[in-house]
C-alpha cells in the first residue's frame, strides 16, 4: 500500500485543530482545568528574575510584533520575487497574512479574553490567542518550510531552520514570562498555527510535485 504523506499531514493538522478547539472551549467557559493549566504555566515560565533580564526578554519578544514581522516578511517576499517564484510569493504572503495577522486578530476580538492582571508589563488588548506567538510561528514556520525547498547547502538550511525554531520558542515563552499571556494563550496559538501551517505545507508540496511532473 502506497504511503500517502498528504493524508497523514492533514490528519496531524486536524489533531492540532482539535487541540485548539479544546482550549477555545476551556477559555469560553473558564474551565477549572484551564485555570490549573495556566497556574502551572505561571509557576514554570514566570521565573523570579531581575528587572534587567525581564526587560531584555520583553525587548526580544518584540521580534513577534506586527511591525518587525512585516519587515522580515518583506525581505523574504522580495527574495522570492527575485528568484521568480511567484506561486511561493503569493503562498507566503497569503498564508503569513492569514495565520500571522487576520486570524489571531479576529479571534482576539471575538473571544475577548482579558490579559493576566498581575503581569510584569501592562498591555492593552485581549489575550487569546497570542498575536506575537502566532505571528512568529506563522512567519518563521514558513521560513522553515521555504528553507526545506530552496536552500541546498545542508549547513545553511539547518542553521536557518534551527534559528527560526529558536525564535518561535523564545518569543512564545517570553509572552508568559512578562505576564501578558497565559500558557493556554500560547498553546492555542501553537495548535492553531501548526494546523494551518501543515495545510500550507501540503498545498506548496502538491504544487511543486505537479510542477516537477509537468517538466518530465
Amino acid at each position: 500500500m502506497k504511503f500517502d504523506k498528504s493524508k497523514l499531514s492533514l490528519l496531524i493538522s486536524f489533531l492540532f485543530f482539535v487541540g485548539f478547539l479544546g482550549l477555545f472551549y476551556g477559555v469560553s467557559v473558564n474551565a477549572p482545568w484551564l485555570r490549573s493549566l495556566d497556574y502551572f504555566g505561571n509557576e514554570v515560565f514566570r521565573l523570579d528574575v531581575s528587572s534587567e533580564f525581564t526587560m531584555a526578554v520583553f525587548t526580544f519578544s518584540q521580534v513577534g510584533s506586527i511591525r518587525n514581522l512585516l519587515y522580515v516578511a518583506l525581505v523574504i517576499g522580495a527574495l522570492l520575487l527575485y528568484k521568480k517564484e511567484r506561486f511561493s510569493f503569493f503562498w507566503f504572503g497569503i498564508t503569513g497574512g492569514l495565520v500571522g495577522g487576520a486570524i489571531p486578530l479576529t479571534l482576539k476580538n471575538t473571544i475577548r479574553r482579558g490579559r493576566p492582571i498581575d503581569g510584569l508589563m501592562a498591555r492593552v488588548g485581549y489575550s487569546f490567542p497570542s498575536g506575537h506567538a502566532m505571528g512568529a510561528l506563522a512567519l518563521y514556520g514558513l521560513i522553515i518550510l521555504l528553507a526545506v525547498f530552496y536552500i541546498r547547502k545542508a549547513w545553511l538550511r539547518y542553521t536557518v531552520m534551527i534559528s527560526s525554531l529558536g525564535i518561535i520558542l523564545i518569543v512564545s515563552w517570553s509572552r508568559i514570562h512578562i505576564g501578558v499571556h497565559y500558557l493556554s494563550d500560547i498553546l492555542g496559538s501553537i495548535f492553531l498555527g501548526m494546523s494551518l501551517l501543515i495545510v500550507a505545507w501540503v498545498v506548496i508540496s502538491s504544487f511543486r510535485e505537479k510542477s516537477e511532473r509537468s517538466f518530465e
